[in-house]
């Protein structure tokens, strides 16, 4: 073999590992997992309404589903959250991240707003009160008021009336939805210095919010309420009058309109209220109700235990077996170290760059690139254990290199094929940590075999060629009795 490209491949490899250890110097470290660095993972299950046959559709429903609870969740600035389906059911996971209330609520709620005009107002005092539909029951057993009927719909029950109840309003067919909704922003009222969410219609909404408020003003004049229900999610989340400014037969122009928040609550709350609000509306509202199966605060005390204690017992062993390696194969089992140590450096750069990427590294990534070590240094056990045997063959140690190479090369790119198989077909199947772990699997093989054939073969050939490496090194006694060096 000649010299200058065992050279160059080894000075390759050098730019890689300094880069790769520059980096790291950087500062530059993994994306953490929820099991390693706590967070909130909840499981949501799709509630048809009853008597409701499943769409033919449902598989692009869900999908849909899952881009909208995304951009949600994207709003808040979580980093790495892994959204994924997970039967019929949707995984969400977000590491690192607080106020799990608020989170359940943003990422379940349906948002579907209409504006809806008000036929007549029942408080808990008027005798009908108790013929309607009770307020009190859940959202799922409620009777669903479809867009062109008329019916009776609660008040959302943060605005509750002296006597404990809720209003109910008689509404009539919806005048405009929320998929006419350009965009939703917080904004403070006029008079009232109350957080409000502003809301700007696309040119058909607008054309349908002042005809309504048009109708709703003449209504006013008229002497009958003229009210206006903003309905989110099947309740009236606000009755807007219709101020003395707004024609009757001119309506509000412009295309906007806002809703006012956080009724009851302190300014903090309303400021929150109307932020949660703005971002649900932007986002757009989900096409299914979902309802949370598991909804859990994950700690990352125990997966971070896991970690130290895992990667204790890792240097532990590597110490153990660097020492057997040394002690058995001499060079040959320093060189094998050395590829160890390159290998743990490049996956650690590797795992810290896909960070940026929304990769997390969880506990069975960790697992995987545990695993690779030891196939790395396998494959160094399996170059040195044919060094010995083309040694005891009779070969010089210049040519056993060269033979012991080919052999092991053979046997390693087998080996690893199989593996890579295997970890794509696990990555394309599984979901969650699995996928990590496969990930992990697949990218630790691709790096063993670069190293064993950019740093194993030139380091050990160029070796060979010194004579730093001999026969009683790797403990190989020939069987001919001519062989030499």
């Amino acid at each position: 073999m000649k010299k200058r490209p065992l050279l160059a491949s080894l000075g390759a490899v050098a730019v890689i590992a300094a880069i790769a250890l520059g980096s790291i110097l950087l500062g530059v470290r993994p994306q953490l997992g929820l099991d390693l660095r706590g967070g909130i993972s909840a499981v949501y299950s799709v509630q048809l309404p009853q008597d409701e046959l499943r769409p033919e559709n449902f598989d692009e429903i869900l999908d849909e589903t899952i881009e909208i609870i995304r951009a949600r969740v994207d709003s808040l600035g979580v980093a790495e959250p892994e959204i994924s389906r997970q039967g019929d059911d949707i995984l969400v996971q977000l590491p690192g991240v607080g106020e799990p209330d608020r989170l359940r609520e943003l990422i379940g709620t349906t948002a579907r707003l209409t504006f809806r005009p008000v036929l007549a107002a029942i408080s808990p005092d008027q005798p009908e009160y108790d013929d309607t539909p009770a307020c009190d029951l859940p959202f799922d057993q409620r009777a669903q008021l479809a867009d062109g009927d008329v019916g009776v719909l609660c008040e959302a029950a943060n605005a509750l009336t002296s006597s404990g109840a809720v209003l109910k309003y008689v509404v009539g067919p919806v005048a405009v939805t929320g998929v006419r909704i350009t965009d939703a922003y917080v904004q403070i009222g006029g008079g009232i210095q109350a957080f409000q969410v502003g809301l700007d219609f696309d040119s058909e909404g607008a054309n349908q919010f002042a005809q309504v408020t048009s109708e709703l003003a003449c209504a006013r004049d008229a002497g009958q309420a003229g009210l206006l229900a903003i309905v989110l999610d099947g309740e009236v989340a606000q009755a807007s009058v219709m101020a003395p400014e707004v024609g009757c037969g001119a309506g509000i122009g412009g295309g906007r309109a806002s809703i006012t928040t956080g009724s009851g609550l302190d300014r903090a709350g309303q400021e929150l209220e109307a932020t949660d609000l703005a971002l649900l509306l932007r986002a757009g509202s989900l096409p299914l109700t979902l309802e949370a199966s598991t909804f859990q605060t994950v700690s990352p005390t125990l997966g971070a235990e896991a970690l130290r204690a895992g990667l204790l017992a890792g240097l532990i062993g590597l110490a153990l077996v660097a020492v057997w390696l040394i002690a058995f194969y001499g060079v040959v089992g320093l060189i094998t170290m050395l590829s160890v140590g390159l290998f743990a450096l490049i996956a650690f750069a590797i795992v810290s760059a896909l960070g940026a990427l929304g990769f997390a590294l969880t506990l069975a990534g960790v697992a995987g690139l545990i695993v690779s070590l030891g196939i790395t240094a396998d494959s160094g056990i399996i170059f040195a254990e044919r060094i010995r045997d083309e040694l005891r063959m009779g070969k010089t140690v210049r040519t056993g290199v060269v033979y012991a190479f080919r052999s092991a090369w053979k046997t390693n790119l087998t080996g690893n094929t199989v593996t890579l198989v295997a970890a794509a077909i696990l990555y394309w199947l599984a979901v969650g940590p699995v996928r990590g772990f496969a990930l992990m699997l697949g990218i630790a093989n691709i790096i063993d075999l670069a190293i064993m054939y950019l740093f194993a073969r030139p380091a050990v050939f160029l070796l060979a060629q010194r004579g730093a490496i001999t026969r009683r090194g790797v403990r190989a006694s020939a069987t001919t009795a001519g062989a030499q060096r």
